[in-house]
């Protein structure tokens, strides 16, 4: 958009002085402390911060206008919207931008400044602008042009900015005030430690001598109710102040020559610690260079998407924007990323919801940290896990039990354990334990290689120790409803466990590893005995469940103790959170299975698997009509059934329940899994081309989208209410960055034809995959006909590291997928004579070795591979 130079007065040198002259005029508005306060739309049309820079403001927007800011930290708004009315100078009508006709758009594909359309051409006028934030200050800066439109010149109208301020993450308790400067005054607001400025280039229009600006409560003096509310369309006050409230600030925006067909300008809404600081920050701002200021901060997004993987010519704008908004999420005074940037369903939610989304899960940090790794961001994911185990990990015992903490100023604390969820400090939010949040900070430390992971073993020990003597039950899984053994979450767990043992060995605890590798081993083996029904009421009975609710057996860490007091077949209640009721828990299933494969616990093909595929799609799958898209059985899916977290089937706000709608991650994820079943790229196309059309039109994926009306099992109906299309995004939030990060991952395992962030040492180790041998090393595939009964498991072990170096608890399993034969493979030094040697662990943890006098032997090639088939007997 083409911005003209703006002629300022020199505002910082001249603002404190002048900081606190208050508006002489006017008096304190009426109404304190007016109506209840509301959040932002959760639906962002947009949103940024300037990459590399110190400038701490992160903007969003909805339907073409500024929304929710925040400031200094990602978990922190300061503000519900920032937007312009329009009247015509006849007094005639009022338009709210927000409610108008409106596109955005990035300035250009690699870069998060945004271009925002707003206009009703039927009262022809239209608002375009530029928005970014200020590289070198706390400030956003709008650069805006005001057009009329028809042979309307900007005399024919009347342009209002209304700012809703929201400090320190509350609507109530803020005050506002209008402060006199060398330019005119300025819109100034504060509560406890934050406070905000607004600033425009052009000056404010004079009635009678009277700058027309104002400060008011909401509901009852603000300046909507004074122009709308009133229904004389005209600006009557004129309010010095609002004091301790819901508050709002309005100004009268003078034009300049009535027979300009356009007038260009700026605002600049400034933050700081007071509200000096905040003045002197948009001040400064405005005074400056704004065209530089616009190129310093795409310079800085151009150089960051420049280093970004490309995947191999397959990476579209999407790829880049999902990539960034990551970015955007990441705070920079620690590096914490925060799992969404405003409320779910904001619109009805007020002060009592502090944490909405903009909290960080680790569940969701390691999905999207993990994403901007495999898109080449190694440095953000390194941070990441720096934030994860030096700031998130808790070192301390304190309370009883989750939610049962009296006397622990921050909640239930386990040493080594993550919180469920937390301020970007570190400090918790809400209790709960889910124990797959405990594996996959592990998971992400080792993907990023030894350099990052060995100087933090000893924080990870504390972290598998603690998975050890506490799982396989968590307390939540991943939905955080529900406790019992969740394939999704014992996933997690093995994988981690594994990934745990390899960053032992490297770190020469091999006895750390062979406890670690005890557990995952024995999980790994017995999660279908827990979780996998053969007498449910789907498909031919047998399936994952969501959850198996039992309690876990035992409070130690042996065998006996990890195994749940009842399993998946026996008739349980299962009591679901958000109005969803209670059903025998075999009625209940989910998606959360295909983590077993994600993982490397399972192969794609394992019986279990494909058997509650089936399941999967025809209980939860729904095939949307959408414009183009591939066909596919079903490429929509619920989280659950029964699921009541989402809007209520007449279109009002989810309150506590509803009805869950759509996932987008469910599409993604069945596409990698169909990647990993086919083992081919191309079948993950179908979803990734569904995924992009169930994005936001500005590229944006949303937690939810509307569903096809219809009933699910036991009469769960799912209704899409008239005035919404199935497919699009529902109110509950977008972007959601999980799904954000699911489009990276999928397009990424398109590119490499596998599952592109499948933890490499878990699938390995249970035969689900085969890992290039590193240089000096040989391929060593290994069969053996070996007759068991039920509960044992057959390893092998040898004088080599990969094998174990003959401890029993490190030795490597051999796959009875083709039973009698046991499979796998591994990587051993080539040119080399190596002893080995079979034993079997039988279901009490007891070791049993082959019937064999001495040591078997075999001779490593100096090049290609090599083959065993053995025999055993016992």
């Amino acid at each position: 958009m083409p911005h003209p130079s703006l002629a300022r007065p020199a505002l910082l040198g001249l603002l404190i002085a002048s900081l606190f002259n208050p508006f002489a005029r006017a008096d304190e508005a009426f109404g304190s402390p007016g109506q209840a306060p509301v959040r932002g739309q959760a639906a962002k049309s947009f949103l940024g911060t300037a990459v590399g820079s110190s400038s701490r403001v992160y903007f969003t927007g909805y339907r073409g206008i500024v929304s929710e800011v925040y400031y200094p930290v990602l978990d922190t708004p300061e503000s519900v919207d920032l937007q312009f009315l329009v009247s015509d100078a006849g007094k005639t009508f009022v338009d709210e931008e927000k409610r108008q006709a409106y596109s955005a758009s990035q300035s250009d594909s690699r870069t998060m400044s945004w271009l925002a359309s707003t206009g009703n051409a039927g009262h022809n006028w239209q608002i375009s602008k530029r928005i970014f934030t200020d590289p070198s200050h706390d400030s956003l800066v709008q650069r805006v042009t005001f057009t009329a439109l028809n042979g309307r010149t900007v005399g024919d109208f009347n342009l209002y900015l209304l700012f809703k301020p929201y400090l320190d993450n509350a609507g109530s308790g803020n005050s506002a005030q209008t402060v006199s400067t060398a330019g005119g005054y300025a819109l100034a607001a504060s509560h406890n430690s934050r406070a905000s400025a607004l600033l425009a280039s052009l000056p404010w229009k004079v009635v009678n001598g009277q700058s027309m600006v104002s400060n008011g409560f909401v509901g009852h003096s603000d300046g909507w109710t004074d122009l709308i509310g009133s229904g004389d369309n005209a600006m009557n006050w004129s309010y010095s102040s609002a004091t301790n409230g819901n508050v709002a600030q309005m100004g009268w925006l003078d034009l300049g020559d009535p027979a300009a067909a356009s007038v260009s300008f700026d605002v600049v809404l400034g933050f700081g610690a007071s509200q000096g600081d905040a003045l002197n920050t948009a001040a400064a701002s405005l005074d400056s260079d704004l065209t530089a200021a616009q190129q310093q901060y795409d310079n800085g997004w151009h150089n960051y998407a420049a280093g970004l993987s490309g995947q191999g010519g397959l990476a579209d704008d999407r790829y880049y924007l999902a990539a960034m908004t990551l970015k955007t999420m990441q705070d920079k005074s620690n590096g914490a990323m925060v799992a969404g940037i405003g409320t779910p369903w904001g619109e009805t939610q007020g002060d009592a919801n502090q944490g909405g989304y903009h909290l960080v899960w680790p569940r969701d940090l390691f999905k999207f940290a993990n994403a901007l790794y495999t898109a080449g961001d190694s440095a953000s994911a390194t941070t990441v896990v720096g934030y994860l185990f030096n700031t998130l990990q808790q070192t301390s015992n304190c309370g009883t039990a989750e939610y049962n903490a009296a006397g622990c100023a921050a909640g239930y604390s386990r040493i080594g354990r993550f919180p469920q969820n937390a301020w970007v400090s570190g400090w918790p939010y809400w209790q709960g334990t889910q124990m797959d949040e405990q594996a996959m900070p592990i998971l992400l430390a080792w993907r990023l290689g030894p350099a990052v992971s060995n100087p933090l073993w000893p924080k990870i020990k504390l972290t598998a120790d603690y998975i050890v003597a506490t799982g396989p039950w968590s307390y939540q899984e991943r939905w955080e409803e529900n406790s019992g053994y969740s394939p999704s979450t014992i996933a997690a767990e093995i994988a981690g466990l594994v990934a745990a043992a390899d960053i032992a060995r490297n770190n020469g605890d091999d006895a750390s590893a062979g406890r670690y590798l005890s557990a995952a081993d024995y999980w790994q083996e017995n999660v279908a005995a827990w979780t996998y029904t053969s007498s449910g009421s789907f498909g031919n009975g047998s399936y994952y469940l969501r959850i198996n609710p039992a309690a876990r057996a035992g409070a130690g860490a042996d065998r006996a103790s990890f195994a749940p007091q009842s399993g998946p077949d026996t008739a349980q209640t299962l009591t679901i959170k958000n109005g969803g009721g209670s059903h025998d828990a075999r009625r209940v299933v989910d998606g959360g299975f295909l983590e077993l494969v994600r993982m490397g616990v399972k192969s794609a093909n394992d019986p279990t698997i494909a058997n509650t595929i089936g399941v999967f799609d025809s209980v939860l799958g729904q095939s949307l009509a959408l414009p183009g898209a591939p066909a596919l059985p079903a490429n929509a899916w619920f989280r659950y059934n029964f699921d009541g977290y989402g809007e209520h089937n007449d279109g009002n706000d989810f309150d506590g329940s509803g009805a869950g709608r759509l996932w987008p991650i469910f599409t993604a994820e069945r596409g990698i899994y169909e990647i990993a079943r086919q083992r081919a790229g191309s079948a993950g196309q179908p979803y990734f081309a569904t995924l992009r059309l169930l994005a936001t039109p500005e590229g944006m994926l949303p937690e939810q989208v509307w569903s096809n009306s219809a009933t699910l099992p036991d009469g769960w109906a799912v209704t899409t209410p008239a005035g919404y299309q199935a497919g699009a995004p529902t109110k509950s939030m977008a972007p959601l960055n999980w799904a954000m990060g699911e489009y990276i991952s999928l397009l990424a395992s398109i590119h490499a034809g596998r599952i592109v962030d499948i933890p490499q040492v878990v699938c390995a180790r249970y035969h689900n995959c085969a890992a290039a041998p590193n240089a000096g090393e040989a391929p060593v595939s290994i069969s053996v006909n070996a007759a068991t009964q039920w509960g044992q498991q057959v390893y092998i072990t040898g004088n080599a590291r990969a094998l174990g170096n003959w401890n029993t608890d490190l030795g490597l399993p051999v796959d009875p997928a083709n039973y009698p034969l046991w499979q796998n493979s591994v990587n051993l030094p080539a040119g080399q004579q190596i002893a080995y040697k079979y034993y079997r662990k039988n279901a009490d943890g007891s070791v049993s070795w082959e019937n064999l006098s001495g040591n078997r032997s075999m001779a490593t090639p100096t090049s290609g591979g090599l083959s065993l088939n053995d025999q055993v007997s016992w």
